[in-house]
Formats: C-alpha cells, structure tokens, sequence
C-alpha cells in the first residue's frame, strides 16, 4: 500500500519536472494541462481508496482465519461472520486505520493535482503574456547558450528557433559590443543587481546593424548559486534615429539662427561703407565737374548700386531658405504702382534707345491688397533682364485678370523683350540659383545667377508660379502670377475728379511704339476722349490737315525720329495757334529733357513710360493753365523737396567717420546745421545743453546704441512735454527692423546706403511744422520777396479774379487774425476746451479760405487736441499756428502790393 502510494507521487513530481523544464511553451500542454492526464490523476485518488478498503477486507478475512486456527473452539465461518467481541474491535482498529490511510492518500493528491494545475495555469498565462509582447524575452545559461526566448526575440535578431536554440549569444554581437555586454553581465553576477537600459548595437542575421535597450537580471538556482540571466529586449533603432533627426534638426536651427545674425551683420558691414560711397558720390555730381569726371563718378555709382542690389538678392535668398521671409500686406494701385516701378529703369532703358511701356488690361481692379514690395522686387529682376538682354527694340510689361473670385485676383503679368533670348535646352536651369544660361567665364552677359531664382520663389511665397517662353535672336517672355485681394474700399489712382468733364475730347496722339501708341489710346478712351493714333510726325501732319486742326489736345512722343517733334510743334503753332494744348512725352527726367522745347512754348510734360494718373494730372493742367514762362510750365510739378527743406539745427548721432562726413555735406548742401556725436550717450548730452530740431540716431553704436538713447529721450519728454522727432538711420535690412525702431519711439526710418532724396523726405515729413515755414521764409529772405505768381493766381481764381474784392479780404484777415492767435493762447492757458475748439475752428475756416494749408492743418490739430483736454500738446502747436499765419501775412501784403500795382 505504502508503495504504491509513493510511487503515484514519484510519477507525478516527475511530469511536474518535465513541465517546469520545457523550452516551448506548446509543452505545458503534456503537462496537468491535459485533460487526459487530469482524469488518470483523479482514478488515481479514487483508486488509493477502494485499495484501503481491499485492504481492510483481505485483512478481515486473514484475521479470521488466524482466530479459527489459534481459538480452542469454533471454526473460520464462525469466526468470519460471528467474529468476537475482541475480534470485532480488533478488525474495526486496523479496517478504520487503512479507510483513514487511504482517504488522506486519495485527498493528498487531489491537492497536489490542484496546486499543479494553478501552477501550471499560471505558467501557463505568463508563457503567453511573454510570447505576445513585443520586446523580446530571453534566458541565457551560463554558457551563453539561449535557453528560452520568445517569437519576437527572434524577430529582432532575425534567426529562426532552431538556429537561436544553437547559437551562442556573442554571435550577436560586435567585438567592441560583446566587451560591453560582458561586463554587464560579470556585475550582474558579482552583486546580484539587476540593470536596466543597457543599450548595444546587434547585427542580426542579414547583416543590419539594430539599436537594442535590455534589461539584465539574474537567474539563481535551488542554493541560490547563479545559473544564467534573463531579460527584456527593445529594438529601439526608430527613436533612436528620431532623436539623431531632433540633434540635426536642432543643429541646423542654430546654424539658421547664426547665418541669419551673421546675413544682419554682413548687410551692416558692407551697407556702412556703400552708404558714404554712394552718398559722396552723389553729392560730387551735384557740384561743378568736367565730362570726364562725371562719367567716371557715374561708373562708380553704378558699380555701387550694383553691389547693393547682390546683397539685396543674397539676403532675400537667405531669408527664403530659412523660411524667415514673410510678407506684407497694404493697399497700393496697381496702374501708379506699374508705373513707378519702370521709372526707376526708364533712363537706362532710355540709354539703350528701348522703350520701356506697360499695359493694364481694362478688366484688372486697380485698388489692390498685399506685398507691393515684393512685387515690385520682381518686376524689377525680370525688366533689369530684359534690359540687360536686349540692345534693340522694347521691352513691354502685360498685366492682365486671370480669375477674380470673391474679391481675390490672381494677376497674371507678363514681361516681353526683344532680346537675345534663351535656348530650350537653358530655360529650366535660369530659376535655379547661382546658375545663368550662359555659366562660361567668357560670357558677355554678367550676374550672380540669383536675381530670377529669388523672383521664382517670391513669386511662390505669393502664390503664383513663373515661367519662361523664348526663341534664340527673337526675345523672351517672362510671365507669372501672384494673387492679390481686391480693396473694395480704395479708390482708384486715375479717375476723372467729378467737377471735370473730359469727355468727347478729341486728342492727336504720336508715337513711333506702336504698343505705346495702343496704351496712351486705351488711357484716353478710358476717360471718354476721342484718340486718334499716329505712328509718325508725318502721320500727325496728315491727320492735321485732314480734320483741319480740330484738335485739343496733341501729345507728342519727344523722341521722334529725325526731330519730328520739333517740325510736328511748329505745324499744330502755325495753324492752331495757342487753341490746340501740347503734352510733351519725355523720355527722361533729366533736366536737358524740357529743356530743348523751352522756346516751343510747350505747355506740361509728362515722363515716359507714362502713368495713368500722370497724363491725366498733366491733361487737367494743361487745359486750365494760364499763359506762362515755358521754363515754369515744363518743370510746373510743384516745388521739389530740396526748396521745402527748412534751414534747421540736426543732431546726427553717427559713429562711422565717412558717414559723418556725407551726412554733414548733405545737410550743409541744404543751408542745415549739422551736430555730429558718436554715440547715443553723447546724443542725449548733446540735448541737454542745446535745442535741436531733429535727431538723425543711428541704430549700431559703440556704448549705447540708437535704440537704447530713443528710449531714454522718450522717456525724459513725459517730464518735458516736447517731442522731439527722431529719424533711425541703419544699415540692417531684415524683417523687423523697421518695427524695432518704431517701437523704440523714433518717428521716421531710413534704410542703408541713404540716398539724399529718402533722407531729406524723411526729415520734411518729421520737421516740425514752424520749422518747415521758417524754411520757407529763408528761402525768401535773400531778395525779401517771393516769387508768389503761382500762389497770387490760384487765390484770384478762388476770389473769381476780382482784385479789389482779394484786397478787401486780405486786410480783413491781417488784421483779424492776431486776435484770435492770441484768443488762442489765452483759451489753452485757461485750459478753456469750448473756446479753443471754437477760435481754432475759425482759423482753419480763414486758411482754407487763402488755401495755406500749413495753417489749416495746424488749426484742425488744435481743434482735436481742444476735445481731448491736451493743453500742454496744444501749446506748442498755437506757436507752430502762429508762425505758419505770420508767414504767409508777408507774403499776402505782397501779393497785395501787386494787385495793386498791376
């Protein structure tokens, strides 16, 4: 009995053992997981007790037979069936002893067999859990041999199970790898610690290299000696190139941010000394040179420009590339705009003999919305090609709809030249950068290659897309779009003031273009006139004879061929006389230009390539202008900037020696005091001990720099309460640096190389409004008289020419109008808003009146500032008034001596 009962256990702990030992989880499956093997183990229990009670009967039979053959009487039947009451209990003792031996057998195994099954059910869900994860699960021996792993262990290392089962762990490993490895696991085995993220490169079986993350524990054995390791595999290769990428990334980043300050730095570096070179050179030939001179001094400006425009190109490429180029947005017209943008190449063109004209389809919006800047950058770059390429002929600009949704235009705009063209196999390579059409050092063509590839890629930032169509010895074609919003709210630049009426005009128009011919006859038609074209000086002369001189108006190309201007003036004189109005077109600003039809008698001039709003300005002229001098008439666009310039006291905050020295030239050229210092801590000494006018600050300075001093000078007007205007001068040309300067406080900004003309617009614009008139009262003072004939006219048209009338009323404002400059200024010392309002309103009712709108504007200010309660503002503006009305008192005694005289 005992011995079956212990070899039931023996078979059992053994099955156990095959089960705790098997390498693929599919064996657990032989084990007490078997249903098979779970019903023999519970015959098993149910048969250890049916064996006691075999037992217990055997021995039931054996005692009475033993009692029958030792007791003096009875036989074995007796004693089997009708037992003693000692037998009884006797045979009770040992049947109750091997029921109970049988039942705790039967019960012990029934116990083990459910430990078992937790045991290997758990195994059993742990298998599983480490067959699907997917790191990889491994045990190694001591050896180095794999004695478990999982499918996606052998995944990651890219062997088979039967290949793993054989192969030493090293094989997946470098020789710099396995030292590594090795030393983790000798730690691991000395301290009984497990390591975590222990990272190592593998190479699986094809040969790939994989980044690996593992963890190494130890794996003991029944004494707690070590017999091997186990551990998770993570094939981390993704993250790991992903945080490669992020360092690239982050390093290209920086190598942007650096290129970007280094691109700052160069523009400033290189803007400081082109500044001076074109600034001097400028003003060199504004003085009294020889031919020779001028030429050169031209060939130097040139090559100075030029150089501007490369460093433009490489910012603007630099910009594009780290995406740091962002546009602008603000309304602008598009005929004014064209027009302006091939003015600035007109006198080149002009050079060449080419002419240079746009045209505007009838249907294009001409209030538009966006980034004229930029649109304007690649206008130029294409027509600065054309004119480049083409010795011959024209080069004409094409703007017309290509759809208009919703207020949204795309624009498609065309520039064709009549050049040398591009081969077919060239014309994919021009919008690339730094490559041309012609790469070879012998070209005759130069360039950096970088002016169309920063146009393409504008032209995208603006949505659009550019393209090219050329024929080799027959011209180019440069066309692409750009995508603007339509102003519904602007008005357009050329439109026929309502007071005006043109229509029904008749106008000669001669033009040896014939696509300028078609523009200027489009324009006319536009504004309901009667063009008749003629492509010649002896077409004209036909069309004259032909309707007889019945003409208003003639305009007259000034370059046409053989003097044909000249004869055509003297024709429409002989036989219209002063009836028919002539607008010459000038090919060039230059003052020779009006200057050979002085003695024509011409009456306004327009400059070629014509703008809407120009001839239509200079046709409005010419039909209301009185009899003049020719010299006034030709050049009659109002005074120019240089004669508004005031005479005033300038600190110029400058800390490079040669700009000090153009900025000081220029401002003595105007009659301008000029206080030079180095820095912005000079400036604002300088302030303290003097009164200045204006501050020309330079941004990048030794000690303190523009923006800094700006501040600090704001800051110390809150105690003062007097601005003081403060125009930035930089040679930074990024994005932003416009904004920083405003933001700092300054009322202006200029931009490095500066060209006299944006400098001193800049100073008219910020010039306090008494300097501006003490300006203009110097430029009178020479002679103490003005040449007032102009203003004299226009305020006897506004007085219907009554002389005695103008009299009366001009004695009438001198003396009423210092009382109420002095109400003025007893109303902002009572701080009195009712009558200051009221006073200021007045005057800017009498201003208006004698049309000096100096006053008027200042008066209109004053009534602003009444409503809002600034006296302190408003103080310095009554002075601003009062100087403004006692200039012009001087000169309407004048005019009133005249009219008298007259």
């Amino acid at each position: 009995m005992v011995t079956l009962w212990f070899a039931a256990v023996a078979t059992d702990e053994k099955r156990m053992a095959n089960i705790h030992t098997a390498k693929n989880p599919r064996e657990l499956k032989r084990g007490f997981l078997n249903p098979k093997r779970r019903s023999n183990a519970a015959r098993l229990a149910d048969s250890v007790l049916l064996l006691g009670l075999g037992v217990a009967f055997a021995y039931w039979i054996f005692a009475s037979l033993i009692f029958a053959m030792t007791a003096k009487s009875g036989s074995f039947m007796d004693h089997f069936f009708s037992p003693g009451l000692d037998e009884v209990l006797s045979r009770l003792l040992v049947l109750c002893f091997f029921m109970i031996f049988g039942s705790h057998v039967g019960y012990t195994i029934r116990q083990r067999q459910k430990a078992d099954e937790a045991l290997a059910g758990s195994e059993e869900k742990h298998r599983t859990i480490i067959e699907n994860i997917e790191d990889g699960y491994y045990e190694i021996d001591l050896n180095g041999q794999l004695a478990i792993f999982n499918d996606s262990f052998r995944k990651i290392t890219g062997y088979a199970a039967e290949q793993l089962q054989q192969l030493d762990y090293r094989r997946l490993l470098t020789p710099v790898e396995t030292e590594k490895v090795l030393g983790a696991f000798d730690k691991v085995n000395r301290t009984g610690r497990a390591i975590k993220d222990l990272g190592f490169v593998i190479v699986r079986k094809d040969g790939a290299r994989r980044w690996v993350e593992t963890s190494v524990s130890p794996i003991t054995g029944t004494h707690g000696e070590p017999d091997g390791y186990r551990g998770i595999l993570r094939d981390v290769t993704r993250r790991r190139q992903a945080d490669a990428l992020k360092q690239e990334k982050m390093a290209a980043e920086a190598a942007s941010r650096s290129k970007s300050e280094f691109l700052a730095n160069m523009s400033h570096e290189i803007r400081t000394p082109l500044n001076a070179i074109i600034g001097l050179v400028e003003l060199m030939l504004e003085s009294s040179l020889t031919r020779e001179q001028q030429e050169d001094l031209k060939v130097v400006q040139s090559a100075a420009y030029a150089l501007l425009s490369v460093i433009n190109d490489i910012l603007d490429f630099s910009k594009i590339e780290a995406g740091k180029l962002e546009l602008e947005r603000s309304p602008f017209n598009l005929r004014d705009f064209l027009g302006d943008a091939l003015k600035i190449l007109a006198v080149k063109a002009h050079e060449k003999n080419l002419e240079l004209a746009y045209r505007v389809a009838p249907d294009v919006p001409d209030r538009l919305v966006g980034d004229h800047h930029r649109f304007r950058q690649v206008l130029l770059n294409l027509i600065g090609n054309a004119l480049k390429f083409t010795d011959s002929g024209e080069i004409i600009v094409f703007a017309q709809c290509r759809s208009l949704e919703a207020n949204r235009l795309l624009l498609h705009v065309a520039v064709r030249d009549t050049g040398v063209g591009i081969a077919a196999g060239k014309q994919a390579l021009i919008f690339e950068a730094f490559r041309q059409a012609d790469g070879s050092t012998t070209r005759k063509y130069g360039g950096t290659g970088l002016g169309l590839a920063v146009s393409a890629q504008l032209v995208n930032l603006m949505g659009g897309q550019i393209g090219v169509k050329s024929v080799l010895e027959k011209g180019s074609i440069f066309h692409f779009t750009v995508a603007f919003d339509v102003d519904s709210m602007g008005t357009a630049g050329a439109e026929v003031p309502d007071e005006i009426d043109l229509s029904g005009l008749r106008i000669l128009v001669v033009d040896d273009n014939a696509t300028n011919l078609k523009i200027l006859c489009e324009m006319l038609t536009s504004w309901k006139m009667f063009p008749k074209p003629a492509a010649s000086a002896a077409a004209g002369n036909v069309l004259l004879e032909k309707y007889g001189g019945g003409f208003d108006m003639v305009l007259i190309d000034s370059d046409l061929p053989q003097s044909g201007a000249r004869s055509l003036i003297r024709q429409i004189k002989a036989e219209a006389g002063d009836a028919t109005r002539i607008i010459m077109m000038l090919t060039t600003t230059s003052a020779k230009g009006p200057a050979r039809f002085n003695d024509a008698d011409i009456g306004v001039a327009v400059t070629k390539p014509v703008r809407p709003s120009d001839l239509l300005d200079a046709i409005i002229k010419s039909l209301s202008k009185e009899k003049m001098p020719a010299e006034k008439r030709l050049n009659n666009d109002g005074p120019g900037q240089d004669s508004l310039l005031p005479s005033l006291n300038i600190l110029v905050a400058e800390d490079t020696p040669f700009n000090q020295k153009y900025i000081r030239r220029l401002l003595d050229s105007r009659q301008c005091r000029a206080t030079i210092v180095d820095n912005g801590r000079l400036a604002i000494e300088a302030m303290a001990k003097q009164d200045f006018d204006l501050v020309l600050m330079d941004v990048q300075m030794p000690e303190m720099d523009g923006l800094t001093a700006t501040t600090m000078i704001r800051e110390q007007e809150k105690q003062t309460h007097r601005h003081m205007p403060i125009i930035a001068m930089t040679a930074h040309a990024m994005r932003g640096d416009r904004e920083r300067c405003i933001e700092a406080g300054m009322d202006d900004y200029v931009s490095k190389p500066i060209s006299s003309s944006t400098l001193l617009e800049a100073i008219y614009r910020v010039a306090p409004l008494s300097a501006r008139d003490a300006g203009s009262a110097s430029a009178a003072e020479p002679s103490e008289s003005v040449d007032d004939t102009d203003e004299l006219t226009a305020l006897l048209e506004a007085f219907n020419n009554d002389g005695a009338f103008f009299k009366d009323v001009a004695d009438m404002f001198i003396s009423d109008y210092p009382p109420m400059v002095a109400t003025v200024k007893k109303a902002i010392a009572d701080e009195d808003s009712a009558l200051l309002s009221r006073t200021a309103h007045a005057l800017k009712g009498i201003a208006r009146n004698f049309q000096v709108d100096g006053a008027a504007d200042a008066a209109q200010q004053l009534e602003l500032l009444a409503e809002q309660g600034q006296f302190e503002t408003a103080q310095d503006l009554s002075r601003d008034l009062a100087d403004e009305l006692a200039g012009f008192e001087k000169r309407l005694k004048q005019m009133v001596a005249r009219v008298s005289d007259g």
